[in-house]
């Protein structure tokens, strides 16, 4: 177990144990454990800048989309962080308490309530911004400047790959739906 309460096992890949892909090219596969593997230390990193900070990870996250769209509304901030309405209705209440923000009433629709950053809000949020400035510039600023570029290019590509296969998966019709319509799975 680590300093920081993670066992090390779960953080890094165990080479004995490879992810074990079917079918999937060679160098695809390496790609994708790499990714995976990435993906995973940059949240283990980014819960413990957090938790260095004393602001749960969750809050962190939408302190972050209510600085960016101050007045957004419970819904909206729910579908940014992909949260059920109650999840993120309990975490505002926990928000709104510590001061970091407040919840009003939209005055032309009472059904309706945005969410603000209050002026503490604001000051956790450029501290965390700093940090997390901080701990980027650590990991990144020493690659070479063509490095970064590549990286940056191949992850946005990635990306898009991504959403668009989130949006064709989207579009297609559900499991369900196919049932209704007396299709079946195939």
């Amino acid at each position: 177990m680590h300093a920081d309460g993670h066992d090390r096992s779960t953080v890094r890949d165990d080479p004995a144990h490879p992810l074990d892909l079917e079918g999937v090219d060679p160098r695809s596969a390496q790609v994708f454990r790499s990714f995976r593997r990435a993906a995973r230390l940059h949240r283990h990193l980014m819960l413990r800048v957090f938790a260095e900070q004393g602001t749960p990870p969750g809050q962190a996250m939408c302190l972050r989309i209510v600085a960016a769209h101050d007045g957004a509304t419970q819904r909206e901030i729910g579908e940014r962080l992909h949260l059920a309405a109650p999840t993120v209705t309990s975490m505002l209440k926990r928000m709104e308490k510590s001061g970091t923000i407040s919840r009003e009433d939209d005055p032309a629709d009472q059904r309706i309530t945005r969410v603000h950053l209050t002026d503490h809000g604001r000051a956790l949020d450029d501290e965390l911004r700093g940090v997390l400035a901080a701990r980027v510039g650590a990991l990144l600023d020493a690659m070479p400047e063509a490095d970064r570029r590549d990286l940056a290019r191949l992850l946005d590509d990635l990306a898009d790959r991504m959403a668009d296969a989130l949006d064709e998966d989207d579009a297609a019709p559900s499991a369900t739906e196919r049932a209704a319509d007396g299709r079946t799975a195939s």
